[in-house]
């Protein structure tokens, strides 16, 4: 008889670990331990949290790590030069750290830009993407409240830019949203990490042609996911989309779809990790 599955932590615990070469890296990891991995890359300004009601459905079958990204949360402030050459060398080490060789992966926004720019540098440890309101691409990227925000700095700049955030279907984080925003810029090392991330993100992306980004780099499934009112990076011609990828609109959902309406995102997570499954 085959030996029984390890049962999945469903419990979602903080750690740090300090083996990591630029500092502290922060994360959580819940779920099936026999599954495969599954990391989730939160956005510009948010931390791992962001993807907590996404979780619990997902650990009977995967294991799940979420990581705060350099600047963010728990993980130390150091982004180096804040360019994606930094940033997908940092994850390199950080999942060498976390002992995963290969993973899905789960991004959102900045996290979406690194996950794909991931993909390309380091391939083979990619097993999918699944890419939520990507940054990167083209297109329009209203910065403008992003910038307003860090310099700003207040309670009110963090209630403005959630507003702006949020579609009609997520008004009830409205709050919520705007605490976590407003601790990730009290800190001035952290505000200062943000606002080189932000400038580097205005100054290119990924899409480096007026065509848009040339998917056939991408040698694994993707799939990606907007929601309809998102007016931070509205969604895209579709000529900047891949063309034989799933693409899902989540309805009333403004930039943040894993935390306005994370039922419908986690739906399709699900049916989509389960046809990729190797």
């Amino acid at each position: 008889m085959n030996a029984p599955l390890p049962r999945p932590r469903r419990k979602i615990s903080l750690s740090v670990s300090d083996r990591h070469g630029h500092g502290a890296l922060g994360y959580l990891e819940m779920g099936n331990p026999a599954g495969e991995p599954v990391v989730f890359l939160h956005g510009f300004g948010a931390d791992l949290l962001t993807w907590q009601l996404c979780l619990v459905p997902l650990a009977a079958s995967h294991r799940l790590i979420a990581i705060d990204l350099p600047g963010h949360g728990r993980s130390a402030a150091d982004a180096g030069d804040a360019t994606l050459g930094f940033m997908t060398g940092w994850l390199d080490e950080a999942l060498d750290v976390l002992d995963i060789r290969t993973a899905h992966m789960v991004g959102h926004s900045m996290g979406a830009k690194i996950a794909l720019g991931y993909a390309l540098a380091y391939g083979e440890r990619v097993r999918s993407l699944s890419l939520i309101s990507p940054a990167g691409l083209g297109g329009d990227f209203h910065h403008d409240s992003l910038d307003a925000f860090l310099a700003a700095g207040t309670p009110q700049a963090a209630s403005a830019l959630a507003d702006h955030l949020l579609g009609p279907r997520g008004r009830n984080i409205a709050v919520s949203v705007a605490a976590s925003l407003q601790a990730a810029a009290s800190d001035p090392i952290r505000s200062a990490a943000l606002t080189a991330l932000l400038g580097n993100a205005k100054a290119y992306g990924l899409a480096l042609s007026p065509e848009g980004f040339d998917w056939s780099r991408v040698r694994c499934p993707i799939q990606i996911l907007w929601g309809d009112h998102d007016r931070l990076i509205p969604v895209p011609d579709a000529s900047r989309l891949p063309k034989s990828a799933p693409f899902h609109l989540v309805p009333g959902a403004g930039h943040l779809p894993h935390m306005e309406d994370p039922a419908v995102v986690v739906a399709h997570l699900k049916e989509f990790l389960s046809h990729v499954r190797s």
